[in-house]
């Protein structure tokens, strides 16, 4: 009998590591009915209680924090000088996996902020409710969008404080992905043999390494504004 047919083609090989982007964390991982970051292991998602002591020692303080400091980097967006909107936009955008915020609402008109930067237009508060508006989103964040374009304090004038708002969302970003790293490594240690741990225990170090590279790289680009 003739040997068995074999598909000439070879198997596309995996992308390498270094090509991977590193993991975010937003408010949606800490749902208790929500699977959180994918480590790219296939492991569970965590929950609320696995993280250590949720983000910090206080989650509903670290969260207020963390929504303030995204308010006021929407805001300041939103009245800044368009050139500046428009380099700030360039580096603050979101990915498939880089996400800087942990607001799902701050996300969203984020969103709506760069499709009027897109369009040419300046991205003050009116354009960016009617885009909202058009789009059919504005119902979803319309009490966040008006807590931003009402603030308690303006920004500052000429977007003088609006690279320094960004540099500090970002900041965030990279100290929530090392509550996850952390609570991973607790959840791995747990539930995979000793044998597996030195994979996990790479894949995981890849992931802070490239966390770490991406966080530099955005507070270098936003210090040179």
């Amino acid at each position: 009998m003739p040997p068995p047919e074999h598909d000439p083609t070879p198997p596309t090989p995996p992308a390498p590591a270094d090509q991977e982007e590193p993991m975010t964390i937003t408010a949606s991982d800490m749902d208790t009915n929500t699977p959180a970051v994918d480590d790219q292991l296939g492991e569970a998602g965590l929950s609320f209680e696995e993280f250590p002591g949720g983000l910090g020692a206080d989650l509903d303080t670290e969260s207020t924090v963390t929504t303030g400091v995204e308010a006021a980097f929407l805001t300041a967006l939103m009245w800044a000088p368009a050139p500046m909107a428009r380099e700030v936009r360039q580096i603050m955008a979101t990915g498939d996996r880089w996400d800087p915020f942990w607001s799902g609402m701050h996300r969203e008109i984020f969103l709506a902020i760069c499709a009027v930067l897109d369009g040419g237009a300046p991205p003050n508060p009116t354009l960016v409710q009617a885009h909202l508006f058009e789009t059919g989103r504005l119902q979803k964040v319309e009490g966040h969008l008006l807590a931003i374009i009402s603030p308690s304090r303006g920004p500052m004038v000429g977007g003088a404080d609006l690279p320094h708002l960004a540099a500090k969302v970002v900041d965030q970003w990279y100290r929530r992905g090392y509550a996850g790293l952390l609570a991973r490594m607790s959840q791995i240690r747990e539930s995979v043999s000793v044998e597996e741990l030195a994979g996990h225990w790479e894949n995981l170090t890849g992931h802070q390494q490239r966390a770490e590279e991406l966080w530099l790289t955005k507070r270098d680009q936003l210090a040179k504004l």
